[in-house]
């Protein structure tokens, strides 16, 4: 099992779940415009593993595709409080992102096969029973935009102690090829 599949909660059951039944959306689209509660900001944290989750929002437009398929546009907003890996002080971060997205009955995604060297193809999202999970395809958005290694504007990493000359001296010491060069003869004949 990866990892990936580990992380995932059962269809409809994510910390922010919204299902929407295809059948209910009309032939010219709905608009969903969803304030995120203050329990599920929590539970949204301790699953991106940051300090804190605020003010997030979304918008979408809802049209059906045909009878079996769905698209969801739209834009997800909000902040998360992260600890600088610099400095260790809390920060803020602001996040927008629009989305486009497809969802597609769960038999279609599974028939997809894309090349493992192929990252740029997006697959759609899969229903079940006529159903999209709106709030989890959101919550994947949102926290692909969080950053991985949070830094305190203007803050520099300073090294372990050491300056810059010391690690190139210690890094050539170690060097596969210093071995190499002791062999070499010293009065330069090769």
């Amino acid at each position: 099992m990866s990892e990936e599949e580990k992380l995932a909660a059962p269809f409809g059951e994510a910390e922010m779940s919204l299902l929407v039944l295809l059948d209910e959306v009309p032939p010219n689209g709905f608009e969903i415009d969803h304030k995120v509660e203050a329990d599920v900001l929590q539970a949204l944290a301790g699953r991106f593993n940051v300090e804190e989750v605020a003010d997030l929002h979304f918008q979408a437009l809802l049209l059906p595709l045909d009878k079996q398929c769905l698209q969801a546009n739209g834009t997800v907003r909000g902040r998360v409080r992260q600890i600088c890996g610099v400095t260790l002080e809390p920060l803020w971060t602001d996040i927008e992102q629009n989305f486009s997205t497809e969802f597609q009955p769960q038999e279609l995604v599974a028939k997809y096969i894309v090349p493992e060297d192929d990252f740029d193809t997006e697959l759609p999202e899969a229903m079940q029973n006529g159903q999209a999970d709106i709030g989890e395809m959101v919550t994947q958005v949102f926290a692909m935009e969080i950053p991985a290694y949070p830094r305190v504007e203007g803050a520099e990493f300073g090294g372990y102690g050491q300056s810059e000359a010391e690690i190139e001296a210690e890094d050539a010491e170690h060097s596969p090829f210093a071995a190499l060069s002791a062999l070499k003869p010293s009065d330069g004949q090769a």
